[in-house]
């Protein structure tokens, strides 16, 4: 009986070895599960974001000296570079259109002297719109050079895209240049106009006063 006893003891103590082996097994599957989750979720939503960005934006091919920014390093292209002009818009809306129609054509590409780059704004826009102090709605085009903004152009109904756009984007990395090398005009035309006036001005007392001293010797 008591041989018995001890057996049955023994037999559940197995199972209780059993039970917590498998127990932990079955933790370190599940906590295996949640590390591969945590891992794999992030890079599979930026693989779909991705492919939904690619599925907005224009499907023809752009001209050479165009491209798109890959969203998931756009930001970090921008700040690598040494200078980048970049788009800045909703992949939608009349003047994305025909912006990109400019960009598709090689033909007025070739006057064009730099490359352009498009971000399409599509996730995350409040945080873009913040960073790059933008309107998603609206079209922006920005120079960079060594990541910071030098010069902007905002795109609107005002601007004749299709004999304007590859102008305006030529002198865009040229144009905070010019204006801070250039002297103000004013102030050169005021000290030319002002040297005649001084010069008759001091002439007509010269005049003066020779007449008085002439009028003096006759007395």
């Amino acid at each position: 009986m008591k041989k018995n006893f001890i057996d049955v003891k023994d037999d559940f103590i197995a199972l209780i070895n059993r039970q917590k082996k498998l127990a932990a097994i079955i933790l370190a599957v599940i906590i295996l599960a949640i590390i591969s989750l945590v891992v794999a979720v992030p890079k599979m939503q930026a693989h779909i974001r991705a492919s939904e960005i690619k599925s907005l934006v224009s499907e023809d091919k752009l001209a050479k000296k165009a491209s798109y920014l890959d969203s998931q390093t756009a930001d970090q292209d921008i700040s690598d570079k040494t200078a980048m002009t970049v788009l800045f818009s909703t992949p939608s809306g009349k003047t994305y259109t025909q912006i990109i129609d400019v960009l598709k054509d090689s033909k007025q590409m070739k006057d064009f002297n730099h490359s352009i780059y498009i971000y399409p704004i599509v996730y995350d826009a409040e945080k873009i719109e913040k960073k790059y102090n933008i309107k998603k709605d609206d079209v922006t085009i920005i120079f960079f050079e060594n990541g910071k903004e030098k010069n902007r152009i905002p795109v609107d109904k005002n601007l004749d895209i299709k004999t304007m756009l590859i102008p305006s984007l030529n002198q865009l990395p040229l144009s905070s240049v010019g204006q801070s090398a250039q002297p103000p005009a004013t102030a050169t035309k005021t000290s030319n106009s002002e040297t005649p006036a001084t010069t008759q001005a001091t002439i007509d007392e010269q005049g003066v006063g020779q007449s008085s001293e002439a009028d003096s010797v006759a007395q």
